[in-house]
């Protein structure tokens, strides 16, 4: 009987010219094919037409052809060929457009793809034939249809299948899907109901949820045991993230007896906070909210931040002044106080020597409270002689938080960011994939390691990112062909795709970059971060034009729907510029605002992102002093930022290095502190893009790739060394 059907499928072959070509599915999905029924097929093509030449194309994320001739039906050596396939990665039908040779066209594959949007464009009456259970039945049904292809799919005759086929459809509905946080922890067995219907659903382990919601409804949102609420508007049926505050008590009365005066201002004068309304004269302060969280060190803290204190752009803070050079033999320099006791002071009338200058590269600018600047009699009032010039008072947060809890300031404590190297028990480990794959000796046994590493049990994500990491080194198109089959065995939620792109950015793989940006914003139109890195993308791969109109889109808030691009605003405007400055003469300027056609210039400038905004971890920048600063991605320091970066749809920073200061080596590592969600299955991948001399004719970059298992993991990034 299934002989009679494969050549009842058959019979309209065309014979004026029996040659063929056939593509192949090789993808990881495709490994389980009922391979003996898709041999029996090409068997009864060739007893039709005994005499041909074949193309056979393989295709996952790459193409792989071969030709061959058949004389008297005799076709086993592609047999062979078939039976000894390797599996792996994801498929892309689109890049087989145009690749047949032959009129009689063959597509054996499972429907299982990357994107949704991708179909394979082959010539009218070409055969789609799929031999897998585990097929997509409503895509091969779709395209065969809308392409005017010849659908067999063995799996639609399996007894279960047919028995499927007469259960009714339901009729499609509107599912809402989306995420519930109480204070920024996703947060299971939350009641949310469609507001004036019956039932309703509750979330599950990590805080996910999805109902049957239209635009216009409000969802009621409520967890009894955290004594919380909240009415959400349903705006579209795309992922919804809803915060909620936990420990929400309702009073049933409210009685204002008194409107509290609101505190004044406070300044530091040198005898400690004063109302700066009461004082009698000025002082400047700078509170932390206004210290860049990575200045590389305190002078670049205070350049430019007070009226009439002089500070050269490669001058240590010790050499600042507030008044003209009064003193021809004297000393110019002011004097710096920190938490409370004068430093050692910088002399100008003895020159440049080292031995005279004083210098505050110590100032771990992360643990600076506040600076202020005394002039005057402020300043001569406490310090006499040495504040003549005027003074820098500087408080840490290690002596304002002992002050605070009324313990003594333990100044050592200015001097705690000494690296000192990462400590052994946190440094990342090989992992016995990694072990086995080195041990292996050459790259084609390690290959095999793997497949067979791969076969031994279920993996998780995890596997494939260490098997990409070390394949990249060697072979850029294996590691991308193993990273992309995340996205045939795992769902494709938001951070797999970020994932799986970070990581295929890191290839050199752009254009599916791109592509997995887009699927991105087919789940959620707002993601901020897919659109940045779609033009990012497009600049690598020279569409400098569409880059630069991307880019302006999100620098003018244009794009529809609306976004909120000011998270990014900085990234897109140095992008912009340095497009410009680059490939000028590839583009149609008229349109770019004239305050960005400047050019921006760094020693080093580095962007990061990341795949998933509730990971948890550090950034380590070990300057050439050996001082560190850490940039901290917790609940702990960074809970309101967090949550900016989940509503809107970013995850990403960047930082730079300029000046005549920032000379020698730097050090970046990486440490994973865990996850907000512990049910999460998806590892950390952090990317750091490393541009040196930015800005300038030499400019180079670097895209570096790390993934994260392991809570209180830490890898280095990178050693730079800067010019």
């Amino acid at each position: 009987m299934m002989g009679f059907l494969i050549c009842s499928f058959l019979s309209a072959q065309q014979e004026a010219n029996p040659n063929t070509t056939i593509f192949w599915d090789v993808s990881l999905s495709a490994k389980d094919r009922d391979l003996e029924k898709d041999l029996s097929i090409l068997d009864k093509v060739f007893q039709r037409s005994p005499d041909q030449r074949v193309q056979l194309v393989l295709f996952n994320l790459q193409i792989t052809e071969k030709n061959y001739t058949i004389a008297q039906g005799q076709w086993e050596d592609l047999r062979k060929d078939l039976q000894s396939l390797t599996y792996d990665g994801a498929n892309e039908y689109s890049q087989l457009k145009g690749l047949a040779k032959h009129p009689n066209i063959y597509l054996f594959t499972d429907g299982n793809r990357i994107y949704e949007g991708d179909y394979p464009d082959l010539p009218p009456k070409s055969f789609l034939i799929n031999s897998s259970p585990y097929r997509d039945e409503e895509f091969l049904k779709r395209t065969a249809l809308i392409n005017r292809y010849r659908l067999m799919d063995f799996a639609a005759i399996l007894p279960e299948n047919i028995s499927s086929l007469r259960k009714p459809v339901p009729p499609a509905k509107n599912t809402v899907r989306g995420k519930v946080y109480i204070d920024n922890v996703p947060v299971p067995d939350v009641v949310i109901t469609v507001k004036g219907e019956a039932g309703g659903v509750r979330t599950v382990l990590d805080g996910s949820f999805s109902i049957e919601a239209q635009p216009g409804d409000s969802l009621l949102v409520s967890s009894r045991s955290r004594n919380t609420y909240k009415y959400v508007p349903v705006e579209d049926t795309s992922q919804m993230n809803i915060f909620l505050e936990g420990n929400v008590f309702t009073l049933e009365e409210v009685v204002l007896v008194e409107k509290r005066q609101e505190e004044a201002a406070q300044v530091d004068t040198g005898y400690g906070k004063e109302n700066a309304e009461k004082i009698g004269y000025a002082v400047q302060s700078l509170g932390d909210d206004d210290i860049t969280p990575i200045q590389t060190d305190v002078s670049q803290t205070v350049l430019n931040k007070f009226s009439n204190v002089n500070l050269g752009n490669t001058e240590d803070i010790s050499r600042a002044t507030m008044r003209s050079n009064t003193s021809i033999l004297g000393n110019n320099y002011s004097l710096v106080v920190i938490d409370g006791v004068p430093q050692r002071q910088s002399d100008s009338s003895r020159g440049a020597s080292s031995s005279s200058q004083a210098i505050f590269n110590f100032v771990n600018p992360d643990n600076i409270a506040s600076i202020s600047v005394l002039k005057g009699y402020a300043a001569t009032n406490r310090y006499g002689s040495l504040g003549a010039n005027g003074v820098i008072l500087i408080t840490t947060k290690s002596a304002a938080g002992a002050k605070a809890a009324g313990q003594p300031v333990d100044l050592a404590r200015l001097t705690d960011n000494v690296y000192r190297g990462a400590d052994a028990g946190t440094k990342a480990s090989k992992s016995d994939l990694i072990t086995a794959l080195e041990r292996s000796g050459t790259p084609e046994k390690a290959y095999e390691e793997y497949l067979r590493l791969r076969a031994a049990a279920d993996r998780g994500v995890d596997f494939f990112l260490e098997a990409y990491e070390f394949f990249k080194k060697e072979d850029k198109d294996r590691a991308a062909v193993i990273i992309s089959g995340v996205l045939e065995l795992f769902p494709k939620d938001i951070n797999t795709l970020k994932a799986v792109s970070l990581a295929l950015s890191g290839v050199g793989k752009y254009k599916d970059v791109i592509r997995i940006n887009e699927e991105i914003l087919e789940i959620d139109r707002k993601h901020t971060q897919a659109y940045l890195d779609i033009a990012v993308a497009k600049k690598e791969t020279g569409d400098y034009q569409d880059a630069l109109q991307d880019l302006l889109a999100l620098h003018g808030n244009t794009i529809t729907p609306p976004i909120s691009a000011n998270s990014v605003s900085k990234t897109v405007v140095r992008e912009i510029k340095n497009l410009v400055f680059r490939h000028r003469g590839a583009l149609n300027t008229i349109s770019i605002p004239p305050q960005l056609m400047n050019n921006l210039k760094y020693n080093v400038r580095l962007v990061f992102e990341w795949n998933d905004p509730q990971a948890e971890f550090s950034l380590q920048f070990v300057n050439p002093q050996n001082r560190f600063f850490n940039w901290e991605h917790n609940t702990m320091s960074s809970s309101e930022r967090m949550k900016d970066e989940i509503i809107n749809g970013y995850s990403s920073e960047e930082f730079e290095f300029y000046g005549d200061g920032v000379q020698g080596k730097w050090l970046l590592n990486a440490t994973y502190q865990g996850h907000v969600d512990i049910t999460n299955q998806v590892p950390l991948v952090l990317k750091c893009t490393l541009y040196q001399n930015f800005g300038s004719p030499d400019q180079k970059s670097r895209e570096i790739i790390r993934s994260f298992t392991t809570p209180e993991e830490t890898k280095t990034l990178a050693e730079i060394l800067v010019d």
